[in-house]
């Protein structure tokens, strides 16, 4: 059996990490397949194995544990864990992939990697507020550009009108491709993947929550512009057609 806890972080942290989560079991398998989610995980792996096939990951070892950075995806991807299961994860905003990237050869990553361990499975009752404290220092230096913050509000207002790239770019001053350079750079997908994704992962709550008509209506409610191009889509990043993924 698995025990799982989670937490949700206060500002100023909650402007980067959404959930933190503590997971533990003498014996836990599980292979499974995932669709493309709207965030990126940083896992750190204190157990068995623990492996996660897909695009924008990227594993490294600090002292003898595990850690996984799992970036945003176009398609589905797959995990498969066997063994002891104990682990800790922050799922953290789609934009701090770069952000952890860049500091994974830095020795803040095992001391973090330390921290944790010890807070969320060694003591009874974690310290919440040394933790808080102690993963800021991975954001304290980092600053989304205000290009990305007007996308992003872009993309946000009014979710069921279709959304066009170069629209958005008549509103910012650099050119089309520097922009999706700049965007790459951070998010490792394209602004038009993003899109995308956001798209799709709203259809994906909505059905969730059973919180639709029909999906046909789904699909223009989620932005997309008929119903082949809202099947193609979510077949990309899910690996079913919304039909499918209703059923289950």
């Amino acid at each position: 059996m698995k025990n799982t806890k989670t937490y949700r972080p206060n500002y100023p942290l909650n402007q980067f990490i959404d959930v933190i989560w503590a997971g533990e079991s003498d014996n836990y398998e599980i292979q499974a397949i995932h669709h493309a989610p709207l965030f990126t995980e940083l896992i750190f792996n204190y157990g068995d194995s623990f492996s996660i096939n897909g695009q924008n990951v990227e594993e490294f070892n600090f002292q003898n544990n595990q850690q996984i950075l799992s970036g945003l995806k176009t398609k589905p991807f797959h995990t498969e864990i066997s063994g002891k299961y104990l682990n800790v994860g922050l799922i953290l905003k789609p934009f701090c992939y770069g952000l952890i990237a860049r500091q994974i050869n830095s020795s803040r990553i095992g001391d973090l990697s330390e921290i944790l361990f010890k807070q969320f499975l060694i003591k009874a009752k974690p310290d919440l507020k040394k933790i808080e404290k102690e993963l800021f220092k991975l954001f304290q230096n980092s600053r989304l550009e205000n290009d990305l913050i007007k996308f992003e509000t872009y993309l946000n207002k009014n979710i069921s009108e279709p959304k066009r790239i170069k629209d958005f770019n008549n509103l910012i001053s650099i050119s089309q491709k520097s922009f999706i350079q700049k965007f790459k750079n951070t998010f490792h997908i394209t602004p038009n993947e993003y899109l995308r994704l956001k798209q799709v992962n709203h259809a994906i709550i909505k059905i969730n929550a059973n919180k639709y008509k029909n999906l046909t209506s789904l699909g223009l409610d989620c932005g997309f512009y008929d119903q082949s191009h809202f099947i193609r889509t979510f077949k990309k990043y899910s690996g079913l057609t919304p039909k499918q993924f209703v059923k289950g």
